[in-house]
Formats: C-alpha cells, sequence, structure tokens
C-alpha cells in the first residue's frame, strides 16, 4: 500500500469522526438547550419534555399556549394542581425561572401585583381571581399586548352555562376586558337541513 493511499485513508477517518462530533454534540445541544428544536430534526423520539410540577395525572391538564419572547418561546401550561388549585406555569428554554399562576375562587384574596415577576425569583405563584359565576376554566392564554405588557385570557364556563373570556393585565390597576362567546343562530337550522 501505497504513502499516499495511506494519508488519503487517515483523512477519511479524521473527517468521518469529526462528523459523528459534529452529529452528537449537535443532538446534545438540541436535546438539553433548545426546546423543541431537536425534534424538529429528529423526530417525535427527541421530543422536549416538560415534567409540570403537583399534576398528578395527564387528565388534570387543561391546556397550553406558546408565545415567541426573541429566541427563546415561552410555554404557558394550564392545569388542575394536587392542591385542587388551578395554575398557569410558564416554562422557558434554557431558563429554570418559572412564572406560576394560581387562579383562586372570588372569595379568596388575590395578589395585589398581578406579575409573575416575583415569582420567577422568589418562587410561590401570584393569586389572580376567577369570575364569581366561573364553573369550569376550559382555556388559558397568555400573550403579549405591547413589547412589555403581558395579558392573560381565561376562558371559562359560567354556572348560567355561557362561555366567557375574562382579559387580565398585569399591573395593580390595570382595566379588565370581556368577551361574550355565543353560538351560531344559524348553525342549528343548517344542521336540520
Amino acid at each position: 500500500m501505497s504513502e499516499e493511499s495511506s494519508v488519503m485513508k487517515r483523512i477519511g477517518l479524521i473527517i468521518g469522526v469529526m462528523l459523528v462530533l459534529f452529529v452528537v454534540i449537535m443532538v446534545w445541544y438540541f436535546a438539553t438547550h433548545s426546546g423543541r428544536s431537536a425534534s424538529r430534526l429528529l423526530g417525535r423520539k427527541a421530543a422536549q419534555k416538560v415534567t409540570v410540577p403537583n399534576m398528578p395525572e395527564v387528565k388534570s391538564f387543561i391546556g397550553a399556549s406558546f408565545d415567541k419572547r426573541g429566541e427563546k418561546t415561552a410555554k404557558e401550561l394550564t392545569f388542575l394542581a394536587s392542591d385542587g388549585y388551578v395554575y398557569t406555569i410558564e416554562f422557558l428554554d434554557r431558563n429554570v425561572r418559572e412564572g406560576a399562576i394560581r387562579w383562586v375562587p372570588h372569595d379568596e384574596s388575590k395578589s395585589i401585583v398581578r406579575s409573575r415577576a416575583l415569582t420567577r425569583w422568589l418562587g410561590g405563584a401570584v393569586n389572580y381571581k376567577l369570575p364569581k359565576d366561573c364553573a369550569q376554566i376550559l382555556d388559558v392564554d397568555v400573550s403579549y399586548d405591547s413589547k412589555n405588557q403581558r395579558v392573560k385570557n381565561l376562558v371559562f364556563l359560567s354556572t348560567d352555562g355561557g362561555i366567557w373570556s375574562k382579559e387580565y393585565r398585569d399591573g395593580a390597576l390595570a382595566a379588565e376586558g370581556w368577551m361574550k362567546i355565543l353560538p351560531d343562530p344559524n348553525a342549528e337550522k343548517a344542521k336540520k337541513k
């Protein structure tokens, strides 16, 4: 075997090892640092896993909303916790601090400052009062209204059978908006035809 072919084999081996090393490093990086990016390349087996504290079972899960913040995506997960309260917890990629909202009945105390900033550093949850006629939480969507203004939209089934959305804004004196969700009266007629 010539010296030239021996050198070529070594170069090929080095390139192969470098390629395998690059793939291993990329898989490790995506799996540990960047949320769902790995699953975009590798499929469902590489899915991001988020363990929700105090969520006793899968059927306690209510919903999720997703919000882009710069290079990160916030995952807002709402669930019925083992203590009987509904929580919305914020999970950010590459961030160990999580903000939490505890949705409390109308007759319990709400937090004076409605912002999760303190809970990210000090733990615990900020209390948001549910409407007096809330029978069941259907969904919670958390998004930005402006660059720094967060808005939480609670969708609930009322005790009279209606579906409502209540808007909560950060801050102590923030105004709250309402929306009533109604069925289409013509949908039932079209269904009968």
